[in-house]
């Protein structure tokens, strides 16, 4: 197990990191507007416009236990969702997979193959089969139905995940991530350790540890949560122990592509070393200064706008999210509102006033964590 980790230690560590940034600075006037648009957003009539993707293709269509179960699962394989198309040429697109007739791009790739595998009797919500998954087993998981070819990158580090979390679910939990639910009854972070991010940290550090930034602990109780808001069938069970009863220390997740839209809208200020970086497509080395920083700086933009705006982190979450995989990712100088719908397109610094933005991808780390 890793050491546990308080809300108090988190926030204390990013704000350090965030003090002595050489590569990125945060343009708090930009944070104001932002948070403005927020909650214009997300506390009127507009706020469940962001669409859910929740579909029989993307995750469980009932919200019970195995859901929990699922969730934990699935959030362990979202890391590295991209490939190099080019690598002497630095060019590199988020993967896709085909999947049923369909091609599938990103997070939706990955999750219209592990339902596949589960519609096709693969026991993938069964500690027991997790902690035994082969290597075969989880290549088939992510196989191109056209090509036949697996290019999901880190097929190793995905397969060590899985079987942490099946041997840690029976050596802890009875197999079940409905225990852990339990013990931390409705809080991220708990004075006994027992708060649901807490543990899925610290028991599955290969799957979650990420300290300081706990990023993919806070996506599982983030969207298990928002799950809520669904309009899907609900167990009172479900119900009980998703909720969050300390959204306070709740924290915005620390991953590539909410750079990209917090760049574009001009609230992360760059050093040129990173901007060329981000232009020519190269590789940011895990764990170095300036990954840490740019995540350090996301986590602090969340808090911040939080703070001014007044909307609950789990929505932003999901908000951030979306306009950087759905929004950001697919824009272009070009781009017309119908080729990519944007709410926020009329005071973007890029697409309004700093086009040279627009050549800038989203950071590429090789990481287990984002």
């Amino acid at each position: 197990m890793s050491v546990l980790i308080d809300r108090g230690t988190i926030t204390a560590r990013i704000d350090e990191i965030v003090r002595g940034a050489e590569h990125v600075s945060i343009d708090h006037d930009r944070v104001a507007d932002l948070a403005r648009r927020m909650a214009e957003r997300l506390l009127g009539a507009d706020r469940h416009a962001t669409p859910t993707l929740l579909t029989p293709d993307q995750g469980p269509m009932v919200n019970d236990r195995d859901t929990l179960q699922f969730y934990l699962m699935r959030r362990s394989q979202s890391f590295t969702i991209w490939r190099w198309t080019d690598a002497a040429q630095h060019g590199v697109e988020a993967w896709d997979c085909h999947v049923g007739g369909e091609l599938y791009t990103g997070e939706r790739a990955v999750s219209a193959c592990i339902m596949r595998a589960i519609d096709d009797g693969l026991p993938l919500l069964d500690a027991d089969f997790l902690e035994t998954i082969t290597r075969e087993q989880l290549a088939d998981v992510y196989r191109d139905e056209v090509t036949g070819e697996v290019t999901y990158q880190m097929l190793d580090h995905r397969l060590e995940k899985l079987h942490e979390i099946g041997r840690v679910l029976n050596r802890f939990y009875d197999g079940h991530m409905v225990n852990l639910m339990e013990r931390a009854d409705g809080r991220m972070f708990r004075e006994d350790g027992n708060g649901s991010v807490q543990r899925i940290a610290a028991d599955f550090p290969k799957s979650y540890g990420d300290e300081p930034f706990v990023k993919l602990a806070i996506t599982v109780v983030h969207q298990l949560h928002n799950r809520l808001d669904a309009g899907l069938p609900t167990t009172e069970e479900f119900a009980r122990l998703v909720r969050i009863d300390d959204p306070e220390n709740s924290l915005g997740p620390a991953d590539y592509y909410i750079p990209l839209f917090l760049t574009r809208w001009g609230v992360f200020r760059l050093s040129e070393e990173m901007t060329a970086m981000l232009r020519e497509r190269r590789p940011i080395a895990m764990d170095s200064a300036m990954e840490r920083e740019f995540r350090a700086a996301t986590v602090a933009v969340f808090d911040e706008v939080q703070r001014r705006s007044g909307v609950v982190l789990a929505e932003l979450d999901h908000e951030f999210w979306y306009h950087s995989a759905f929004r950001c990712r697919p824009c272009d100088p070009g781009a017309s509102e119908e080729d990519v719908p944007c709410p926020v397109r009329d005071d973007c610094t890029a697409f309004q006033r700093r086009p040279a933005l627009m050549e800038l991808g989203w950071p590429l780390v090789y990481t287990p964590y984002y």
